[in-house]
């Protein structure tokens, strides 16, 4: 349905004229291009629609209000007083270009709608098929293995899983009788060789590490020697220069440094080292902590 201007045109100046003179109203709507109305169309337009204050759509009355809307397609339009008289309210609808567009739009929603649904129930069914297939050839498949314990229990002959174990049974004698007797011949002469490596390790390594003291390391150590008959106590024999890897000869700092000690307890052992120290003489000096 199409709203027309305010001002009659001159199909609706035919139709005003058919209507008060007597005339018949849908003959001068027969000169649009559009098919003759159908017989017996409704009274009032399918298209027809009435809004309320909220905006929503509701079925139209049977007279013409300002309230009514045309809504074939698009956007609801509003509609003259007259074009409502002539023309939504009469069977002459049926040959307005709105309504016939409408209609149109209508059906070929519908047979879209028809022709959607056999395409929908396709994958279904070609999914069904393909999960058929494949349980079968998983029972196929189970059947060749052996896995279907059943097959075997009904067959009175040895299956190919029969024949493997006895031919395992009667070939794995065969196989050990060859494989011992290199591998005692290999092991005794590679285990003397082990034994005598880790021989050395033990003797040298727990002689001498109980007596270092805690923290001390095995190159500080080879400088010094115990002190005899006293506790805590290592002599250490002082070094000119470039016997210690210096260039200038030891001094009681340098060595308090090296060993990790107390310069103070050095010069307690040490009274006699407070004059200065000269290479070749024995100091004594607390346990090492480096």
């Amino acid at each position: 349905m199409m709203a027309v201007p305010t001002g009659p045109g001159p199909e609706m100046v035919g139709a005003e004229t058919g209507a008060s003179g007597g005339g018949d109203a849908s003959a001068s709507f027969r000169g649009w291009p559009e098919p003759a109305p159908v017989a017996n169309p409704p009274e009032r337009c399918k298209f027809l629609r009435s809004i309320g204050p909220d905006g929503k759509l509701s079925d139209p009355i049977h007279e013409a209000v300002p309230t009514h809307r045309c809504a074939a397609f698009g956007d609801p339009l509003p509609l003259s007083l007259r074009q409502q008289e002539l023309v939504c309210l009469q069977r002459v609808h049926v040959s307005c270009p709105r309504y016939m567009r409408g209609t149109l739009l209508a059906e070929e929603s519908a047979t879209a709608a028809a022709e959607e649904e056999p395409k929908a129930g396709l994958p279904i069914l070609t999914i069904a098929g393909l999960i058929l297939v494949g349980i079968a050839g998983l029972i196929l498949v189970a059947a060749l293995m052996g896995i279907l314990p059943g097959i075997h229990r009904s067959s009175g002959s040895a299956g190919p899983s029969q024949v493997a174990v006895v031919t395992a049974s009667h070939t794995a004698p065969a196989t050990p009788t060859l494989a011992p007797s290199p591998s005692p011949a290999v092991e005794p002469t590679a285990t003397p060789a082990p034994s005598a490596s880790p021989s050395p390790l033990p003797t040298s390594t727990p002689v001498a590490s109980p007596t270092w003291p805690p923290g001390a390391t095995a190159s500080r150590m080879k400088l010094l020697v115990p002190c005899p008959g006293q506790a805590d106590c290592y002599l250490y024999t002082v070094r000119g220069a470039g016997v210690n890897g210096s260039s200038v000869p030891d001094n009681v700092g340098g060595i308090a440094r090296f060993f990790g000690v107390d310069v103070d307890a050095i010069y307690a052992m040490n009274p006699w080292a407070t004059s200065g120290i000269q290479p070749g003489q024995k100091l004594k000096i607390p346990p090492p902590t480096r």
